[in-house]
């Protein structure tokens, strides 16, 4: 399995350009408890999971932590 860090768009996006949606399977990696899950998303939006939850773009573990998860996609 290959694991490929999604780098934000940022600055390089012209004014009014949407970021595209993401669709397919990612790994969800908790910053805080090092937890690693494959989750599913179809257009920015998490599929039913027990463990993880979407708040806006953003994607949390259930163990308390106040940052994201880091998201990887797999090929």
């Amino acid at each position: 399995m290959t694991l490929s860090t999604l780098k934000p768009r940022g600055t390089t996006m012209l004014a009014g350009e949407k970021a595209a949606a993401m669709s397919g399977e990612f790994v969800a990696l908790c910053p805080t408890c090092k937890a690693v899950q494959t989750i599913w998303l179809d257009n920015d939006r998490l599929t039913p999971t027990r463990k993880f939850s979407q708040h806006s773009r953003h994607v949390y573990h259930d163990c308390g932590s106040s940052e994201p998860c880091r998201l990887y996609r797999t090929y």
